[in-house]
């Protein structure tokens, strides 16, 4: 180790044969008496230092942890009349300098106020370029990945716009030692960069001073720049929005299924409560917990609501369709309307006239529970006693004991042998489906859409 120390040092001789102007040795003698402990204008004004910045990339910002992540050129520029080139000097008005020599000058003490994490970058070589001027000006330009902190207003999520800082601030230095100062133009360059969920243009980019006062200590210095950054609906439209919105419709089709089907209308409004409470927990999961209502929120939940009503709407329905007295009164108003419509039936039934120009009669008999009918054609089939079994005859037929002149029949325990031989089973009666049940069904149809569309021009009349 001894050896290549040796080896690294010039000799007397080898030192006298270099130019005494030489860049080499005009560095030398800049830091001869050089302390890089002790800053410009020492006890004298402020140090003044220009900061630009040049951004590589820019992260998406993250609603979970509310920060985002950038990669950047950070460059400061400041005047060290220790650092002025001497007058002998020939070369260009700037020396390009080694990295190295940056550990031998004194540096602003800048940090990032909003930092959460950062890393310098030393692949191949560490990433700083160092500028001395003639005029003793140096720029320093480093290169560094940072993740900062973006509280969030998710108020207008995810129609919403956010600002996020980016903060530099003196460690050490008040403002008495040390003032930060954006350069002037454009201190913030930013090439084209797309973010795959929001919109930032180079006029949102806004510039301020964050000079901060620290109780015991003073004023330090801090300047700031604020990124306008508008989110993109698009994603949100076509995985959250329009699905929600297909499932709600897909809720009320139930309006049109019979409302004795419940092993169909049920099924279906559960799959669109649960698929929309699905929905809430997985987007729940991916936003930071916050005690205020967000826009998706207000979607998602009258969402919810509007599938949960159809549902109701469908149990208020099975309440009427099995009410007895309801059923009942459905029954009663169905035999009113059918004697009804029977009495003027029959009597345009009794000469009607069959395909053969025969006249036709209808006689109807019920025993008990059992309906019967006959149709004559004939005297001898008024004197027969042939009544098939029906189990429901024609709206326009009146139930009664009649044969097919009007004269009463006498109606004994059981029916005729030749009854017996037409004696059928009669096929299962129809559910009787009272009128108020189906008169919610019918309001529904119209009810639900239209509450859904209001609903739509009140939400996006305020959240856009």
């Amino acid at each position: 180790m001894l050896l290549h120390f040796l080896s690294n040092q010039q000799s007397a001789e080898d030192l006298a044969r270099v130019p005494a102007n030489s860049t080499s040795n005009i560095l030398n003698r800049l830091l001869v008496s050089y302390d890089p402990r002790i800053r410009p204008n020492f006890k004298g004004i402020p140090v003044d230092v220009v900061v630009n910045i040049f951004i590589n990339s820019f992260g998406s910002i993250q609603e979970t942890t509310m920060d985002y992540r950038v990669n950047i050129f950070l460059r400061q520029k400041w005047n060290d009349p220790r650092l002025k080139l001497p007058s002998d000097f020939r070369g260009s008005d700037a020396l390009t300098v080694d990295p190295t020599m940056y550990k031998c000058l004194w540096k602003p003490d800048l940090f990032f106020a909003n930092e959460k994490s950062a890393n310098f970058h030393d692949v191949t070589q560490e990433n700083i370029l160092l500028f001395i001027f003639r005029d003793g000006d140096v720029l320093v330009s480093m290169r560094l990945s940072i993740t900062l902190s973006c509280p969030l207003d998710l108020t207008l999520f995810p129609m919403d716009t956010q600002r996020c800082k980016m903060q530099l601030e003196s460690f050490g230095y008040t403002t008495d030692d040390l003032r930060f100062i954006w350069q002037s133009g454009d201190p913030v360059q930013l090439e084209k960069i797309a973010l795959p969920q929001f919109d930032i243009k180079k006029e949102d980019i806004e510039y301020g001073n964050c000079t901060k006062y620290y109780k015991g200590t003073g004023y330090y210095t801090c300047v700031e720049v604020i990124f306008t950054l508008r989110r993109q609906v698009g994603f949100y439209m076509m995985g959250v929005y329009a699905p929600t919105l297909l499932i709600v419709v897909l809720s009320w089709l139930s309006f049109w299924i019979n409302p004795d089907a419940s092993a169909a209308r049920v099924p279906l409004g559960i799959f669109s409560v649960l698929s929309l409470a699905s929905e809430c927990t997985t987007l729940a999961a991916e936003l930071p917990k916050v005690s205020y209502v967000k826009a998706l929120d207000v979607w998602l939940i009258a969402c919810l609501l509007f599938g949960f009503a159809s549902l109701v709407e469908y149990a208020v329905v099975q309440v009427m369709l099995n009410n007895p007295k309801r059923v009942e009164a459905e029954k009663a108003r169905i035999a009113k309307a059918e004697q009804a419509d029977g009495k003027g039936g029959n009597a345009a039934k009794k000469n009607t006239v069959n395909g053969t120009g025969t006249p036709v009669h209808i006689s109807t008999l019920q025993v008990g529970e059992t309906r019967c009918k006959k149709v004559c054609t004939s005297k001898s089939d008024l004197r027969s006693n042939d009544f098939s079994i029906v189990g429901s005859l024609p709206r326009d037929f009146e139930l009664s004991n009649y044969d097919c002149y009007g004269k009463p029949i006498e109606v004994n325990n059981g029916l005729g042998k030749s009854q017996a031989k037409n004696n059928k089973k009669p096929p299962p009666a129809k559910p009787v489906i009272p009128t108020a049940a189906k008169r919610i069904d019918l309001y529904a149809r119209a009810l639900f859409p239209f509450c859904f569309l209001f609903f739509n021009v009140i939400y996006w009349s305020i959240y856009l």
